[in-house]
């Protein structure tokens, strides 16, 4: 439902999406800034505009990097105790610090 993309000339430098249905849920993902780009405040600005969009929402839940969630707590976003996933690879997400066998 809604995106957020940064552009530099012609060049794509930052993004982020929300899968949303308007009314309960908006699922914040995939917000990307290229790495020479990283400490401008682009990821900052991208993540306060999809937060906006999404402000009508009943909850906003937002999938992190492992080692990122302090960035994110910034904007109010606390940890999930309930949330669960199914990967292709799991071992490989488990190694990756998405997911816990416990």
């Amino acid at each position: 439902m809604f995106k957020c993309f940064v552009y530099e000339n012609a060049k794509l430098v930052a993004v982020g999406r929300a899968l949303a249905d308007g009314g309960d849920c908006s699922y914040i993902c995939d917000v990307a800034v290229l790495p020479s780009y990283q400490g401008t405040g682009l990821g900052k600005q991208v993540v306060s505009d999809l937060v906006e969009m999404s402000s009508g929402h009943k909850k906003i839940i937002l999938y992190a990097v492992p080692g990122k969630e302090p960035f994110y707590r910034k904007f109010g976003f606390m940890r999930m105790k309930t949330a669960m996933a199914i990967f292709k690879n799991q071992q490989q997400q488990v190694e990756g610090g998405y997911l816990s066998e416990s």
